[in-house]
């Protein structure tokens, strides 16, 4: 009897050992992943991305502004060329004018003339 009962608790001690030898190799084998850090490669990632798009918007809006002064020196160059183009206009106009009088003119008359446009 004393036999018996030996044999069962050691065969209950083997099966309790052979439970906690299958469950240590199950947490060896299969080791958790730490939640914590599961997305943290992914945050650091999204936070670069977001750095990186404020930093294009902020670009852009300088640009932006830059563009809109220079639209500003364009319209006023342009402004300068319409009052220059005219000037010429009637500087040719006038000369064109003066030139058809003294085909005409007399040598007096073109002396005087070259002698009051060179003084």
């Amino acid at each position: 009897m004393i036999k018996d009962k030996l044999i069962q608790i050691k065969l209950s001690r083997l099966i309790i050992g052979g439970i906690l030898l299958l469950w240590l190799i199950f947490l060896v084998k299969c080791k958790p992943t730490p939640t914590v850090d599961k997305y943290a490669k992914e945050k650091k990632e999204i936070d670069s991305l977001k750095h990186n798009i404020f930093l294009l918007k902020e670009g852009q809006r300088i640009l932006s502004k830059n563009v809109n002064k220079q639209v500003i020196v364009i319209d006023s160059l342009e402004e300068e060329i319409i009052i220059t183009e005219k000037e010429l206009t009637q500087t040719r106009t006038y000369y064109g004018n003066k030139i058809k009088d003294l085909t005409s003119a007399s040598n007096t008359e073109l002396e005087q003339f070259f002698t009051n446009r060179y003084q």
